[in-house]
C-alpha cells in the first residue's frame, strides 16, 4: 500500500456485485447491520457504500486511484474514498477501496434509460456539478484523463431526490501534469472522448479533460456520440482521424442556442484557445443551473504520498464497463 497510509478501521459486508472488468469487480457492500461500522476524519460511514477490489498483488493502479481521491476527500463534486481494506477471500489477497455509493448509477446508466438525450435544463445542473470538479481537480495539478458519461456518478442524498448530484468518478488513469511533461504515456482513455492533442501527440494537459466535457455534454443532450459515424463496425482509427483532422459539428437541433456556445467554447482544436473549468463556470449556460453542490475551500493534505503518484504510470487500469469497447490503456 501507498507509504505511510493505514487501513481504515471500517466494519462492512459484502453484498451484490456491482460491475466487473479485466482487473477487478467492484460491491455494494453494508455497514448498517454492523456494531460500531467506524468513521473516516470524522465522517460517519454511509449504511451502503461501493467497495471496488482487485487482487493485492495488481493493485498499483488502485493504489494510485486511492492517492488521487485522497487529495479530494473534502470536494463534494468528487466521489468520496473511506479508506482501504486489505481482505484475504477464498484464499485471494484482495486490495479493497471504499467508496461512496452512487445509487443514481452513472449519467451513461442514465442516458441508455431516455433513449434520445436528457433534457437540456438537467444537463446544465449535472455540468456545472462536473465543472465545479474539474475546476478543484486541475487546481491541485491533477488530469483525469478519462472524463465521459460512464465515470460521472450519480449520488442521491435523500430518497425524495430522484435526479442525484453529478460527482466525477474513477481515477484510474489519471496523472498529475508533472507526469504528463516528463513521461510518455501514447494514447489513453476512451476514444470518442479524446481531444486533438492527444491524439496527434499524445499531449494530455487539463485542456483534455475541457474537450471531453464538450462530448460528453454534446451527448448527454443530443443521445448520440459527437463523432458518431453511420458506420456501426467504423474503426477506432476512423473516428481518431475524424478527432484529429475534422471540425465538430453542433448542427443538432436538441442544442440550444447557449449549448451550442458552450461546446464550442470546450470543443476548440487549439487546447490554448480552449476554456477553462474556471472561464466555464461564468459561461451563462450554466447560471440557470439550481441542483449545485456547493464548492468547499481547498483544504491542504499532507503530502507524503505524492512520491507514489511520480512513479511511472503502467498501462493499466481497474474497469468496471468492460463493454466499453473504445477503452484505450
Amino acid at each position: 500500500m501507498a507509504e505511510g497510509e493505514e487501513e481504515v478501521e471500517v466494519m462492512w459486508k459484502r453484498g451484490r456485485t456491482l460491475g466487473k472488468g479485466g482487473f477487478g469487480f467492484v460491491s455494494l457492500a453494508s455497514t448498517d447491520n454492523i456494531d460500531n461500522a467506524g468513521t473516516v476524519d470524522h465522517c460517519l460511514i454511509p449504511s451502503l457504500i461501493a467497495v471496488k477490489s482487485c487482487m493485492f498483488s495488481r493493485s498499483e493502479s488502485l493504489q494510485l486511484e486511492r492517492e488521487f481521491l485522497r487529495m479530494f476527500e473534502d470536494s463534494p463534486h468528487i466521489i468520496r474514498s473511506f479508506g482501504v481494506k486489505v481482505t484475504l477471500e477464498e484464499g485471494v489477497l484482495l486490495y479493497n477501496l471504499l467508496l461512496e455509493y452512487a445509487s443514481g448509477g452513472s449519467l451513461a446508466d442514465r442516458l441508455n434509460c431516455s433513449g434520445k438525450g436528457m433534457p437540456e435544463v438537467e444537463v446544465t445542473e449535472h455540468t456545472k456539478n462536473v465543472v465545479l470538479g474539474l475546476s478543484r481537480i486541475h487546481g491541485a495539478g491533477i488530469i483525469h484523463c478519462d472524463l465521459k458519461p460512464h465515470n460521472i456518478l450519480l449520488v442521491t442524498p435523500t430518497d425524495d431526490d430522484t435526479t442525484g448530484i453529478a460527482k466525477i468518478a474513477d481515477f484510474g488513469l489519471a496523472m498529475t501534469l508533472e507526469q504528463s511533461w516528463t513521461q510518455k504515456h501514447g494514447l489513453r482513455g476512451t476514444k470518442r472522448y479524446m481531444a486533438p492533442e492527444s491524439v496527434l501527440n499524445q499531449e494530455y494537459g487539463p485542456e483534455a479533460d475541457i474537450w471531453a466535457l464538450g462530448c460528453t455534454v454534446y451527448e448527454l443532450i443530443t443521445g448520440k456520440a459527437l463523432w458518431e459515424s453511420s458506420n456501426s463496425d467504423a474503426k477506432v482509427d476512423d473516428v481518431l482521424s475524424r478527432i484529429g483532422y475534422e471540425e465538430p459539428s453542433f448542427e443538432n437541433a436538441k442544442l440550444s442556442a447557449e449549448a451550442k456556445d458552450f461546446l464550442r467554447s470546450c470543443l476548440v482544436k487549439n487546447p490554448s484557445l480552449r476554456w477553462t473549468a474556471d472561464m466555464l463556470l461564468n459561461h451563462s449556460f450554466l447560471k440557470s443551473a439550481n441542483n449545485v453542490q456547493p464548492a468547499t475551500k481547498t483544504r491542504k493534505k499532507q503530502s507524503g504520498y505524492m512520491s507514489l503518484l511520480r512513479r511511472p504510470h503502467r498501462k493499466t487500469a481497474f474497469k468496471t464497463q468492460p463493454h466499453i469497447r473504445d477503452l484505450i490503456i
